[in-house]
């Protein structure tokens, strides 16, 4: 639960819809802290790179033994910056292995709360509205239809990539999000839809902010 002093915005979504872009954006806008939940993912995935992740002793003591910081769009772990390396595909899809594992997400969801609980921050994320957040002071599920995400992903590349394979693979991604058993795409009560087919990037970080303006009265 948020006290009166610390607001917290809750972004969520599913893949592509933009949630780090526009998240990073209405943060700096208000002054707040942005949190990145997939970026602490990526640093303890590099922290337990040589680990053993069927042994829950060792998994648990690399976990208490790490240090993660996250500095704006900055990550750091123990101290180091890994930002470009949390980003590389290898260590994005470790990220993914490791997010399943209970002691993972149940450590990574103790210091998500405790950031947000100390500074006003804007925090985006698989299950930040209904897991992480969910007494958050205004909680956004910010969506666009496949083909909308795809042509923006595909702009995003150059041009690189097919189009209708990107608009496949968001399709299979969306599946695949929704059903997951651990921390499933999914909107709950409370949440305000935002949906950015027909809408720029401005214009959502404008219409996120006033919607919390209105949620608290202009601060």
């Amino acid at each position: 639960m948020h006290n009166s002093l610390v607001y917290q915005i809750a972004i969520d979504g599913p893949a592509g819809s933009g949630k780090s872009c526009i998240a990073k954006l209405v943060a700096k806008s208000l002054g707040f802290q942005f949190i990145n939940t997939g970026g602490m993912f990526r640093c303890y995935a590099i922290a337990l790179k040589d680990t053993d992740l069927s042994n829950e002793h060792l998994i648990k003591q690399v976990l208490q033994n790490s240090k993660v910081e996250l500095k704006g769009a900055l990550l750091f772990l123990n101290g180091v910056d890994v930002t470009e390396q949390a980003n590389s595909n290898e260590i994005s899809m470790l990220a993914s292995r490791i997010a399943i594992i209970k002691s993972v997400r149940q450590h990574c969801l103790v210091e998500q709360r405790l950031i947000a609980s100390k500074q006003s921050c804007v925090m985006e994320g698989r299950d930040t509205t209904s897991v992480v957040l969910p007494n958050a002071t205004l909680k956004i599920f910010l969506t666009a239809s496949p083909e909308v995400r795809a042509k923006r992903r595909w702009l995003q590349s150059g041009r690189k990539l097919s189009l209708e394979k990107i608009t496949e693979d968001l399709k299979q991604r969306d599946y695949q999000d929704i059903n997951r058993k651990i921390a499933p795409l999914v909107f709950t009560p409370g949440c305000i839809k935002v949906d950015t087919d027909n809408l720029t990037i401005d214009e959502v970080v404008e219409l996120i902010i006033q919607l919390f303006k209105k949620e608290v009265g202009n601060v």
